[in-house]
């Protein structure tokens, strides 16, 4: 009788979101897997040679969801600066660190055994310090041992700042003003990027992860203002966002420029975030869930199969090498087992640790009064 009935208006997962979030993490692993696929993908269609894409839709995201998710709070003074990147902290670096020691004792392993692992001028242990403190934002460490670290490195810093952009963010207007800004950090940080470092933004080398992640974070926080303030009927929110998806995909089979393809990304999650989601996407929460653990474990499950399961079988079964269509089934099985150990490490490590983490830290409320708007925490 004393416990409440669930909020009618209480988010439901599994949206649009959620999936495009998985989405997006398997982008990643195909890009990251592709020279090893029997033709590399790159050589079959320019657009598998664009995986940093899905990194910089996760850099965007970032933003957005933090903005959706602990906007209210942070306004409100309900969640204080260090109460939130402690979270965004916890939520982050145990599993960064239990993925580098994993690949660190592959590698000890392997070089016991005399093997060389694949890509191996990564795995220097002069850079595992850099790799603990994560000070890849301060271009040390990037592209080395777990390369998808480097964003945890960039993102942690733009988490300090969160508090103090968000509340800036929401002296802007209305959605037209929050986009006019966001479309403008794209083309300055674009022009910038180009000229003095002469590189596009999106796809900027790994010692300067910090100024590639930073505009993307903000952009990420012009889009959740634009949909805070926006009274789009939900036909229109839909037709925005199939309406980014439509000229990403036309720009990705023409092979056309990023400056295309972001703001094209910015439009789907314009659209899709907007969504109020009713009825969850088949799989979506699922995904949502397991994305993260495969954005950061598929450098293992890499690692693993290309550099000892394959050259196992092809070992005992040498069509495996030879026939086109095993090559490529031993490869696409290599794809599968990222998303089942990502699937398991989910299930088994990193949500077990989280409600350890959760109870243990955070069990205390914030407030008395609960927020208004509730958001599932997940990690981006």
């Amino acid at each position: 009788m004393t416990t409440p009935s669930p909020s009618p208006s209480a988010p439901v997962r599994g949206g649009a979101l959620d999936a495009l979030r998985f989405l997006a993490s398997m982008f990643v692993v195909l890009f990251h897997f592709g020279d090893s696929a029997p033709i590399p993908l790159a050589d079959l269609h320019g657009v598998w040679g664009r995986g940093y894409l899905a990194t910089d839709f996760f850099l965007m995201l970032s933003g957005f969801v933090l903005a959706r998710a602990y906007g209210p709070g942070v306004v409100s003074g309900r969640l204080t600066l260090s109460r939130f990147w402690l979270k965004r902290f916890a939520r982050s670096y145990p599993t960064h660190l239990i993925t580098l020691a994993i690949l660190a004792l592959l590698v000890f392993e392997a070089s016991m055994i005399g093997r060389t692992p694949v890509n191996a001028d990564r795995f220097t242990w002069s850079g595992i310090p850099a790799q603990i403190l994560l000070l890849h934002a301060f271009g040390l460490g990037g592209g080395q041992w777990n390369v998808p670290a480097w964003t945890l490195s960039a993102l942690l810093i733009c988490y300090a700042f969160f508090p103090w952009l968000w509340r800036t963010m929401r002296r802007l207007p209305g959605p037209l003003t929050a986009l006019t800004l966001g479309l403008g950090l794209m083309l300055v940080g674009q022009a910038l990027s180009l000229t003095l470092l002469k590189h596009s933004l999106f796809d900027l080398p790994y010692q300067w992860a910090m100024f590639r992640a930073a505009p993307l974070f903000l952009i990420g926080l012009t889009l959740a203002r634009a949909v805070e303030t926006a009274r789009w009927s939900q036909d229109t929110a839909r037709l925005i966002g199939l309406g980014g998806g439509a000229i990403l995909l036309v720009n990705v089979a023409i092979a056309g420029p990023d400056l295309v393809s972001l703001p094209a990304i910015c439009v789907v999650v314009l659209g899709c975030g907007a969504l109020k989601t009713t009825r969850p996407v088949p799989g979506a929460a699922w995904g949502a869930k397991v994305s993260f653990s495969l954005f950061m474990t598929h450098t293992i499950t890499g690692a693993v199969w290309f550099g000892a399961i394959q050259p196992l079988v092809e070992r005992f079964h040498p069509a495996a090498a030879t026939i086109a269509w095993q090559a490529w089934t031993l490869w696409v099985l290599g794809l599968l087992a990222a998303v089942a150990a990502a699937d398991l490490y989910n299930r088994l490590i990193d949500a077990p640790l989280q409600r350890a983490i959760r109870r243990r830290w955070f069990n205390a409320p914030i407030s008395a009064r609960p927020d208004p708007r509730p958001v599932a925490e997940q990690s981006v």
